[in-house]
């Protein structure tokens, strides 16, 4: 069996505070750098959800092929710049509005546009359009949608009049490098180890992309065991049990649950496990968005909240 035990993660260097940083993780058998980078590259590029903007209405013009007299941009153009505006979006709703109603000369930023509580504009100083003349106006409304990855511009919406589609980028994660280098563990000198830098958007930080990516390929690999699971038998069930035993922290929860985890002395999912859902939101004193968070952590991995308190091992 290869041991995987003693393997650790930790940053290395950071760039610009929230958007880009570098990681080490070590020691890994010998083969299973690219493995491991190769696979959370993909994933932090592919599956971490985000959020953008889907489609706009700019003075209810039914394309983005003309002009608008007195902008110094052209219609497309601001499409294209609206594009590149960075939003991060909290709580269960999936979409929301943006808009703009601006007259007059100036420059028109990502910070003008009026948006909804929940919803925060990483880049506010990001440069959308431009008028030029004291009696142009401009009015803007964009729907902002959670997603992941990439999704096609929906053409069924210009059935309504003046929308216009966007095709759009939900990733959050904007380059992922890494190299694999060599490493050793006390006498063990053909080990590999991972150096990887990875660049956000400043919607996550790269500790967040990281964990996130962790988490999720702890369930794909997890679902696959259970896939085999015929062929496996004992080896399934060892793994099981060796997954409760896997810390919460590293698996993408909210910093601040956490850190009430930690003072409850709760560190791993068997331990999140064994409290009843009443202990988080009563005596943890967590929001039910929180509770909600370790609900949904906790069927990742077909486990949940002990029925009450007489279940519980610290009750």
């Amino acid at each position: 069996m290869v041991d995987f035990s003693g393997i650790t993660l930790t940053k290395v260097s950071e760039k610009e505070v929230g958007s880009i940083a570098s990681f080490e993780i070590s020691p890994l058998p010998k083969g299973y750098g690219n493995t491991l980078g190769n696979a959370m590259r993909r994933v932090m590029l592919s599956s971490l959800e985000g959020a953008a903007i889907t489609s706009v209405r700019i003075n209810n013009l039914t394309h983005e092929y003309t002009t608008i007299p007195g902008v110094k941009q052209n219609v497309l153009d601001i499409v294209l710049r609206l594009k590149n505006v960075r939003v991060k979006m909290e709580g269960k709703e999936t979409s929301s509005v943006m808009t703009l109603n601006k007259k007059g000369k100036g420059v028109i930023k990502a910070k003008d546009l009026v948006v909804a509580k929940g919803v925060e504009i990483v880049n506010a100083d990001y440069v959308i359009a431009e008028i030029t003349d004291d009696s142009t106006s401009l009015n803007l409304e964009a729907i902002v949608e959670k997603g992941v990855g990439y999704k096609r511009a929906d053409e069924s919406l210009r059935d309504e009049i003046g929308r216009i589609p966007v095709d759009t980028i939900f990733s959050p994660v904007r380059l992922v490098e890494f190299t694999v280098l060599p490493a050793r563990k006390g006498s063990q000198a053909d080990l590999d180890k991972v150096m990887m830098t990875i660049t956000t958007d400043g919607t996550v930080s790269p500790e967040d992309a990281i964990a996130q990516s962790g988490a999720i390929l702890r369930s794909f690999f997890g679902q696959a065991a259970v896939v085999f699971g015929s062929e496996l038998n004992e080896e399934t069930s060892t793994e099981a049990v060796t997954m409760t035993d896997w810390k919460v922290s590293e698996l993408g929860v909210d910093a601040k649950t956490i850190t009430k985890l930690e003072a409850a002395k709760i560190e791993t999912l068997a331990e999140v496990a064994a409290q009843p859902k009443t202990f988080y939101s009563k005596d943890l004193k967590l929001t039910a968005k929180q509770v909600k968070e370790l609900s949904e952590l906790l069927d990742q991995y077909n486990l949940g909240f002990a029925k009450n308190a007489k279940k519980s091992k610290k009750a």
